[in-house]
Protein backbone atom coordinates (compact mmCIF):
# COMPACT_ATOMS: atom_id res chain seq x y z
CA UNK A 1 0.00 0.00 0.00
CA UNK A 2 1.48 3.02 -1.10
CA UNK A 3 2.01 5.65 1.70
CA UNK A 4 1.13 9.27 1.80
CA UNK A 5 4.01 11.54 2.71
CA UNK A 6 4.09 15.39 1.81
CA UNK A 7 7.25 16.92 0.89
CA UNK A 8 5.62 20.33 1.20
CA UNK A 9 3.59 22.00 3.97
CA UNK A 10 1.91 25.66 2.42
CA UNK A 11 0.38 27.72 5.26
CA UNK A 12 -2.85 29.57 4.50
CA UNK A 13 -2.55 33.04 5.09
CA UNK A 14 -4.74 35.31 7.17
CA UNK A 15 -7.06 37.48 5.32
CA UNK A 16 -9.75 40.45 6.30
CA UNK A 17 -13.22 39.06 5.86
CA UNK A 18 -16.63 40.88 6.21
CA UNK A 19 -17.06 38.96 9.50
CA UNK A 20 -13.31 39.23 10.75
CA UNK A 21 -10.55 37.55 9.49
CA UNK A 22 -10.47 34.37 7.67
CA UNK A 23 -7.75 31.84 6.59
CA UNK A 24 -7.12 30.70 2.63
CA UNK A 25 -4.81 28.25 0.72
CA UNK A 26 -2.78 30.88 -1.27
CA UNK A 27 -0.30 29.09 -3.54
CA UNK A 28 2.77 31.54 -5.15
CA UNK A 29 2.71 29.89 -9.19
CA UNK A 30 4.87 31.75 -11.53
CA UNK A 31 3.24 32.67 -14.94
CA UNK A 32 5.98 32.23 -17.73
CA UNK A 33 5.03 35.13 -20.11
CA UNK A 34 6.28 35.57 -23.60
CA UNK A 35 9.43 36.88 -22.83
CA UNK A 36 10.01 32.95 -21.19
CA UNK A 37 10.36 34.61 -17.61
CA UNK A 38 7.90 33.73 -14.65
CA UNK A 39 5.74 36.35 -12.70
CA UNK A 40 4.66 35.68 -9.65
CA UNK A 41 1.07 35.43 -8.59
CA UNK A 42 -1.23 34.56 -6.01
CA UNK A 43 -3.23 32.10 -6.42
CA UNK A 44 -6.43 30.67 -4.27
CA UNK A 45 -6.44 27.06 -4.43
CA UNK A 46 -9.79 25.47 -5.56
CA UNK A 47 -10.80 22.61 -5.49
CA UNK A 48 -13.81 23.44 -6.82
CA UNK A 49 -12.27 25.20 -9.81
CA UNK A 50 -12.66 23.25 -12.88
CA UNK A 51 -9.41 25.53 -14.65
CA UNK A 52 -6.98 27.61 -13.41
CA UNK A 53 -8.22 30.92 -13.94
CA UNK A 54 -6.60 34.95 -14.33
CA UNK A 55 -7.68 38.16 -13.65
CA UNK A 56 -8.65 39.65 -17.30
CA UNK A 57 -6.26 42.25 -16.99
CA UNK A 58 -3.29 39.38 -16.39
CA UNK A 59 -3.99 39.04 -20.41
CA UNK A 60 -0.51 40.69 -21.41
CA UNK A 61 1.46 37.02 -19.41
CA UNK A 62 -0.29 35.41 -21.78
CA UNK A 63 1.11 37.13 -25.01
CA UNK A 64 -2.31 38.52 -25.73
CA UNK A 65 -3.37 42.28 -25.90
CA UNK A 66 -6.87 42.45 -24.88
CA UNK A 67 -8.86 39.67 -22.67
CA UNK A 68 -10.89 38.42 -25.15
CA UNK A 69 -8.87 37.17 -27.71
CA UNK A 70 -8.61 33.66 -27.23
CA UNK A 71 -11.59 30.79 -27.31
CA UNK A 72 -15.00 32.01 -25.94
CA UNK A 73 -15.94 29.47 -23.46
CA UNK A 74 -18.89 29.50 -20.81
CA UNK A 75 -17.66 28.44 -17.49
CA UNK A 76 -19.61 27.33 -13.91
CA UNK A 77 -19.08 29.60 -11.28
CA UNK A 78 -20.44 29.91 -7.66
CA UNK A 79 -22.31 32.41 -8.71
CA UNK A 80 -23.96 30.95 -12.12
CA UNK A 81 -22.27 31.16 -15.46
CA UNK A 82 -19.76 33.35 -17.28
CA UNK A 83 -17.77 34.01 -19.89
CA UNK A 84 -14.01 33.53 -19.94
CA UNK A 85 -11.26 33.38 -22.73
CA UNK A 86 -9.75 29.99 -23.19
CA UNK A 87 -5.81 30.03 -23.60
CA UNK A 88 -2.77 27.89 -23.30
CA UNK A 89 0.24 28.90 -20.79
CA UNK A 90 3.10 27.55 -19.09
CA UNK A 91 2.87 28.02 -15.11
CA UNK A 92 5.23 27.38 -12.60
CA UNK A 93 3.21 25.33 -9.57
CA UNK A 94 5.34 24.08 -7.04
CA UNK A 95 8.57 24.13 -8.83
CA UNK A 96 7.52 22.00 -11.38
CA UNK A 97 6.36 23.89 -15.20
CA UNK A 98 3.56 22.95 -16.06
CA UNK A 99 1.36 23.64 -19.64
CA UNK A 100 -2.19 23.74 -19.08
CA UNK A 101 -5.31 25.74 -20.17
CA UNK A 102 -6.05 29.10 -18.30
CA UNK A 103 -9.07 31.04 -18.49
CA UNK A 104 -9.44 34.58 -18.33
CA UNK A 105 -11.98 36.23 -16.38
CA UNK A 106 -13.75 39.37 -15.58
CA UNK A 107 -12.75 38.92 -11.68
CA UNK A 108 -13.27 41.60 -8.90
CA UNK A 109 -9.96 42.85 -8.43
CA UNK A 110 -8.05 41.85 -5.18
CA UNK A 111 -4.73 42.54 -4.21
CA UNK A 112 -4.02 39.00 -2.49
CA UNK A 113 -5.22 37.10 -5.28
CA UNK A 114 -4.70 37.32 -8.86
CA UNK A 115 -7.17 34.40 -9.57
CA UNK A 116 -8.28 30.30 -8.69
CA UNK A 117 -5.52 28.26 -9.38
CA UNK A 118 -7.93 24.83 -10.74
CA UNK A 119 -7.53 21.17 -11.10
CA UNK A 120 -7.42 20.75 -15.04
CA UNK A 121 -3.75 19.31 -15.85
CA UNK A 122 -2.38 20.61 -12.86
CA UNK A 123 -3.91 18.67 -10.07
CA UNK A 124 -3.03 15.57 -11.66
CA UNK A 125 0.30 16.15 -11.24
CA UNK A 126 0.64 16.66 -7.65
CA UNK A 127 -0.52 14.91 -4.24
CA UNK A 128 -2.37 17.13 -1.75
CA UNK A 129 -3.78 17.29 1.63
CA UNK A 130 -4.76 19.30 4.25
CA UNK A 131 -6.28 20.40 7.74
CA UNK A 132 -8.21 23.46 8.23
CA UNK A 133 -7.83 23.39 11.70
CA UNK A 134 -4.07 24.01 11.42
CA UNK A 135 -4.39 25.91 8.25
CA UNK A 136 -1.92 23.91 6.04
CA UNK A 137 -2.37 22.09 2.99
CA UNK A 138 0.51 19.30 2.11
CA UNK A 139 1.33 18.46 -1.26
CA UNK A 140 3.95 15.53 -2.69
CA UNK A 141 5.57 15.67 -5.94
CA UNK A 142 4.87 11.72 -6.33
CA UNK A 143 0.97 11.04 -6.38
Amino acid sequence: MPTKDFEQTIPFRQVPGPFGPRWIPLVEVGVIGPDGRPVNLSLLFDTGADVTTLRADLCYLLGAQTWDEGELVETGTAGGTADTYRYMGRLVVFGRVIECPIHLAQLPPNPLVSGLLGREVVFDRFGFGFWESAHELYVTMNP
